[in-house]
């Protein structure tokens, strides 16, 4: 009785969690009606023409729904000072972009958020970091449109 009693609870146990996961699941993931994407992309430290750009992440939001875009924005963390920074927004494969104000100065942390309330074409829509006042490419971070 007590080994039917042990799989028993094994079996609850199994059946709490996987519900558990399940619906984390349902929270976590937008319903289909709905495109917003959020992404980050991981940089490590490196140094270009001597310029030194310390490691970081790149996070990347754009808010709407099929073709429509509301919003869309990125913000970076490094763990040293990126300098004179801007991010390049572009969509449809490269097709459009939206480059931002330089944030002159130098900082661990910046933010960009533009609100444009237009379809974009179907394809990629990426965020791309720069430094030094356009001169140094960092990373992007990509998702797709369609």
């Amino acid at each position: 009785m007590s080994v039917c009693l042990t799989q028993a609870k094994a079996h609850v146990r199994r059946f709490a969690i996987g519900g558990a996961l399940a619906a984390a699941v349902a929270f976590v993931v937008p319903a289909s009606s709905q495109a917003s994407a959020y992404g980050i992309q991981y940089f490590g430290t490196r140094t270009i023409d001597g310029y030194t750009i310390p490691g970081g992440q790149l996070a990347h939001y754009i808010s709407g729904s099929g073709l429509f875009i509301a919003w869309d924005g990125a913000n970076f963390g490094s763990i040293g000072n990126l300098c004179d920074s801007s991010i390049e927004f572009t969509y449809g494969y490269g097709s459009y972009d939206l480059k931002s104000s330089v944030h002159w100065g130098c900082s661990h942390v910046g933010q960009w958020k533009y609100t444009l309330n237009w379809h974009a074409p179907r394809g990629s829509a990426c965020a791309r970091l720069y430094v030094d006042d356009w001169r140094h490419y960092v990373t992007q971070q990509c998702h797709f449109v369609s």
